[in-house]
């Protein structure tokens, strides 16, 4: 037996849902329709829920932290899967920076916002009355915990279907955020204060695959010196790719030249 199969086995349990604080049942049945899962264990749920500060007089008592290491490693399981799917002719450079941008901590706590995941975290009276509820990363952490959670109680399909369902349409998403950053603008910006003599050049190096599925490669040159390479499914995608890598490579304020 697996050691997560062996995880689900020992937390399912029998299915018994009641909870341990009765009053926290109808914000968990909220709950729980807004994430789209009904727990077989609704104790997982309420683990899920439970910050550190609420049993630190009593340390023994388990808090969320072991559920957020888990759930952590199933998010970045899904979305890259996910993204491979999506993206099939992108390099890992590139899938890896849009997994970051849906794991990254401001966007788990969006998630958590989503979820008012700040409505039934369980947390020590100090930490609410100084609002630790809706700390970000109070959410970030939650929503990796409630991802663990499902995983145990459901399985991974479970555990990958509410991630998804709760992100939405990565692709959207990512086009959106495109539309807001320009690596190419960005990297002109950086070359013009610090190297103002020096000129950008993007140049194709390779060009494959058919009319339909075109692949493009793009090499970037700062005064002639080659700096990052770029690859994309168009000659503009590769140069904002090429761009992207280049502003990576920025170290104390000088361009490495690609390895």
């Amino acid at each position: 037996m697996s050691l997560f199969s062996e995880l689900q086995s020992r937390f399912r349990g029998s299915g018994n849902r009641e909870v341990s604080e009765p009053k926290l049942a109808d914000p968990f049945r909220r709950l729980e329709k807004k994430m789209g899962y009904r727990f077989q264990n609704i104790r997982l749920l309420e683990l899920a829920l439970t910050h550190p500060s609420y049993n630190i007089k009593d340390a023994k008592k388990p808090n969320n932290q072991r559920l957020e290491f888990l759930g952590d490693s199933i998010l970045g399981a899904v979305l890259s899967a996910k993204l491979y799917e999506l993206y099939p002719s992108e390099d890992e450079g590139s899938l890896s920076r849009k997994r970051s941008f849906f794991a990254r901590g401001s966007h788990l706590a969006e998630l958590g916002s989503y979820l008012q995941l700040d409505k039934v975290i369980k947390m020590s009276p100090t930490e609410i009355s100084h609002k630790g509820n809706h700390r970000p990363s109070t959410l970030e952490d939650a929503v990796e915990s409630l991802v663990g959670a499902v995983y145990l109680d459901g399985g991974f399909e479970n555990a990958r279907k509410c991630i998804l369902d709760w992100i939405g349409d990565l692709r959207s998403k990512l086009d959106e955020r495109m539309g807001s950053i320009n690596p190419k603008g960005q990297l002109q910006e950086i070359v013009q204060a610090q190297y103002p003599k020096e000129k950008i050049s993007y140049n194709l190096i390779k060009q494959s695959g058919p009319d339909h599925a075109k692949s493009f490669v793009v090499e970037l040159c700062l005064d002639g010196k080659k700096i990052a390479k770029g690859k994309g499914n168009s000659k503009k995608q590769a140069e904002s790719s090429a761009a992207a890598k280049a502003i990576q490579h920025l170290n104390f304020g000088s361009l490495k030249k690609e390895s």
